[in-house]
């Protein structure tokens, strides 16, 4: 499994293909779509219910994608194996 870092701005994780993952703690409303779309990868914590990430790899690409483009607030910023932001 890939390696997390969670603080209090950011969690963050970079996928075995190479894709990075950050949520952005700080804008995060706790709205909780990314959850919906990618379940093991992105999990709301107890305390706050803020999205942090579990697994980078728990879901393919495709449903991280879709999680990404569901936070209503653009939280969720995803980067290639390159370091290009892909989005938002």
């Amino acid at each position: 499994m890939s390696k997390v870092t969670t603080t209090d701005s950011l969690s963050q994780a970079t996928r075995q293909d190479g894709y990075q993952i950050t949520v952005d703690l700080d804008k995060c409303i706790s709205a909780g779509p990314c959850s919906i779309a990618a379940p093991l990868t992105f999990l709301l914590r107890d305390s706050d219910g803020k999205a942090i990430i579990s697994d980078p790899d728990g879901d393919p690409l495709e449903s991280v994608l879709e999680a990404a483009r569901s936070c209503p607030i653009l939280a969720i910023i995803i980067k290639d194996k390159t370091g290009h932001q892909v989005f938002p």
